[in-house]
């Protein structure tokens, strides 16, 4: 039987051909050196993501002293899919701008979290670092070499991980889905409350309340859930006969869930009697019926922008703009108002990120 032969490994000769730059040049871009324009850069890197090409770290690090690694520094308390989305996404990017990406989690106990994040910082093994919970950096040696870059998502997560960002958990959608609601007629509101340990089920609760002051509307009552659907499930069973007509405003779309098995269970038909939202956009919310309107946060859009800040950082360039509209509203069948996505404009602010 004739021996198949094995496809050819594309080369930084084939990139170049195909970005239209010197083979010195990728080499420059995928090595972090020299003044290379962004419109450069990205031909290179859009020509070796089409060829799957995949540098020679190793030799790569014995030619220019960098290694290519870069750690994305996560914490084991209270990782959510929205976290993992934003780890995963940072470390795409890493890959193709052909560096060799490592998630590091750390544990959550003070003293073990310093000790691998000085480790980290202290190795040399790493170019760059992209923190996801808060550090204490120290000041750079004068006399020592060079560390790595570091960026650190300030205010974006607490060391258990969970967002504390305005711009990324805020609460700013919960006014646009109250008013709407409001102008098609609903008066009587009521609230499912989250996890209060956490700043994103304090901040929906906060902006229910104010916005129901706001609108002058008949509040129904603040009712804490934790992120329980079992919980939710007994708090729905004890609401009043004479619930409907009500527009729930859940801080998840797990209680959402629960909340409209419990209205199914009682005769009460949803969006005719009740309508109900949440938050999240879990992967089976837009499926199941009716579909839910909820709110879509864009993880992966923040952990590639948060990676593409580390490069930057790394090749001393200006680090990219903040990301916009990571909120959306998904509009559809729970409030009777299908196929429609709102973005939600963040709140002002420039603090995503230290720099050391």
């Amino acid at each position: 039987m004739p021996r198949q032969s094995t496809p050819r490994r594309a080369t930084s000769k084939d990139v170049a051909r195909l970005a239209g730059v010197s083979q010195t040049t990728v080499s420059y871009v995928l090595a972090g050196k020299g003044r290379i324009s962004p419109e450069t850069r990205r031909r290179v890197v859009e020509a070796s993501e089409e060829l799957r090409y995949q540098p020679n770290l190793a030799a790569r690090s014995m030619r220019t002293g960098r290694s290519g690694r870069l750690a994305i520094l996560t914490s084991t308390p209270g990782i959510s899919p929205g976290n993992l989305l934003s780890a995963a996404a940072a470390a795409r990017i890493a890959a193709t701008e052909g560096y060799a990406p490592e998630i590091v989690t750390v544990a959550s106990d003070p003293d073990l979290r310093a000790e691998a994040v000085r480790d980290a910082l202290e190795s040399g093994v790493f170019e760059g670092i992209l923190s996801f919970i808060p550090l204490e950096v120290p000041s750079p040696d004068p006399d020592g070499p060079p560390g790595p870059a570091v960026v650190e998502m300030v205010g974006s997560f607490d060391e258990q991980m969970r967002v504390t960002d305005e711009r990324i958990g805020g609460a700013a959608p919960l006014r646009h889905i109250m008013a709407e609601l409001w102008r098609q007629g609903h008066r009587r509101f009521l609230h499912l409350a989250g996890d209060l340990e956490y700043h994103s089920a304090r901040s929906r609760r906060e902006v229910y309340l104010e916005t129901v002051a706001e609108l002058g509307a008949t509040d129904l009552g603040v009712h804490e859930c934790g992120w329980s659907g079992e919980r939710t499930l007994a708090v729905a069973r004890g609401l009043p006969e004479d619930l409907a007509p009500v527009a729930v405003i859940a801080a998840n779309d797990i209680l959402a869930s629960a909340a409209i098995r419990v209205f199914a269970e009682r005769g009460l038909r949803v969006p005719e009697d009740v309508v109900v939202t949440g938050w999240d956009d879990m992967p089976t919310s837009a499926f199941q019926i009716p579909s839910l309107t909820t709110v879509y946060v864009d993880f992966a859009t923040f952990g590639e922008w948060a990676m593409r800040t580390v490069i930057a950082r790394m090749h001393d360039e200006p680090a990219p703009p903040g990301p916009e509209d990571i909120q959306r509203i998904h509009w559809r069948e729970s409030t009777g108002r299908t196929g429609t996505s709102v973005p939600v404009e963040c709140p002002p602010g420039d603090g995503f990120v230290a720099e050391s």
